[in-house]
């Protein structure tokens, strides 16, 4: 007797200009928990910096792709193809290509058309600069707010890494670079109506890059598709407010166990928190602080969380949840730049689900170096902080220092 192998299930998953497989978000863990084996490619260009996207034309984009679907298609029962932004585009001509029908296909936020909110009246001109000697090499088209994003919490976060220089992802691709997604553009207009397997095609409402022009298209052109318009999201779908929704429609469009997809639910009733879970959770919060990642500091924070700022200085106040902290630590570095160090003066005092922390702020105006000194109490609950009041010393050094960021 002869035992019958499970059928196999796999996906190529594409990320998109100048990203890396952060552009799909939780995609290839949703996957994988459903059962698919998931593979990524890294597109000529990516991986280093900018710079390296100069030299590259679409068809080498299109030949890696190609490549690796190749290479693994016949290795699975079924084999799906999944793409964000350009990896969208892609996946579109890739599928035409090779008139994929063994699986299915995904195009996320794909840029049929670069029209978007954030997209300058004058992006036409691209196309006669393109023509003119050197030119298109040497100008940056940059990544700025919102970055794609339109979550507060997630775009602080982005915000943050960039500004560290995190290799997650190019801040700016040459103008070179987009002629070539022009190009890619174009394949794509010719060849929709080719593509033969059943397709999903999700698209933002408010995507800042490309208007529903992009997704009205290839509802119109695919001839198996699916649509779906998110409401609440900006380009970035995959990591948005609307992400919990693109996993779920992708599962259900893969015809994947649904549950996959779901978050595991938080305790909706308070449970005590054990001595080495509050000391984990404080050990994570003063590594955030001390060595400058705030934006790590955010996802410990209650959404409800409710920060005190006392005394008499600038950064003073009430602030009422997580997204008014995260404008908190947003006004000190435009207050004080990147000049902004914590450090923590003595063991943090932990009380059961309360810890006091003593700390000392270094920052610099106008070149001058300055500090300040206070103490931080946190309350803690069911794993994240609940409540945070800071009291500022009141040793004249340190309120004529924070005073002084008035200017």
């Amino acid at each position: 007797m002869t035992m019958q192998q499970a059928p196999r299930t796999g996906a190529l998953l594409i990320h998109g200009l100048g990203g890396t497989q952060y552009d799909l978000g939780p995609m290839h863990k949703v996957l994988r928990r459903a059962g698919v084996e998931t593979h990524a490619v890294t597109l000529p260009g990516h991986g280093g910096g900018p710079e390296d996207l100069l030299p590259v034309v679409a068809e080498q984009w299109l030949e890696t792709v190609t490549k690796a679907y190749d290479e693994l298609v016949d290795q699975y029962d079924t084999f799906h193809v999944v793409g964000m932004c350009m990896g969208a585009l892609l996946a579109l001509e890739l599928g035409a290509l090779r008139q994929h029908g063994k699986g299915r296909l995904v195009a996320l936020a794909a840029p049929v058309f670069i029209d978007g909110w954030s997209t300058p009246s004058y992006r036409w001109l691209r196309h006669l600069v393109y023509h003119l000697p050197g030119l298109p090499a040497r100008i940056k088209v940059e990544e700025n707010e919102p970055f794609g994003i339109k979550n507060d919490l997630v775009r602080a976060i982005v915000k943050a890494k960039f500004e560290r220089g995190d290799n997650f992802h190019y801040r700016w691709v040459p103008l070179a670079c987009i002629r070539q997604v022009d190009r890619l553009r174009r394949w794509v207009l010719d060849s929709a109506h080719r593509v033969v397997c059943p397709t999903l095609v999700i698209n933002a409402r408010e995507d800042e890059l490309t208007t529903l022009r992009s997704y009205d298209f290839l509802l119109g052109a695919v001839p198996q598709v699916q649509g779906v318009v998110l409401e609440n999201s900006y380009h970035m779908v995959c990591v948005d407010n609307d992400r919990e929704q693109v996993m779920a429609s992708v599962l259900d469009f893969l015809e994947l166990e649904a549950s996959a997809g779901r978050p595991r639910a938080r305790r909706s009733v308070e449970v005590p928190m054990s001595a080495d879970a509050v000391a984990a959770l404080t050990g994570e919060y003063l590594s955030a602080l001390t060595t400058g990642h705030f934006e790590a500091v955010y996802p410990l924070l209650d959404p409800a969380i409710e920060w005190r700022h006392l005394g008499e200085h600038p950064l003073a106040g009430v602030y009422a949840d997580r997204d008014a902290v995260i404008g908190l630590f947003q006004r000190a570095g435009q207050l004080a730049g990147d000049t902004v160090r914590i450090e923590v003066a003595g063991a943090p005092r932990i009380d059961g689900q309360t810890v006091e922390i003593d700390i000392v702020v270094s920052f610099q105006v106008d070149g001058d170096p300055l500090q300040a000194r206070g103490t931080q109490t946190l309350q803690l609950r069911n794993g994240r902080i609940r409540a945070v009041e800071y009291r500022q010393d009141t040793d004249t050094a340190s309120a004529e220092a924070l005073a002084r960021l008035t200017g």
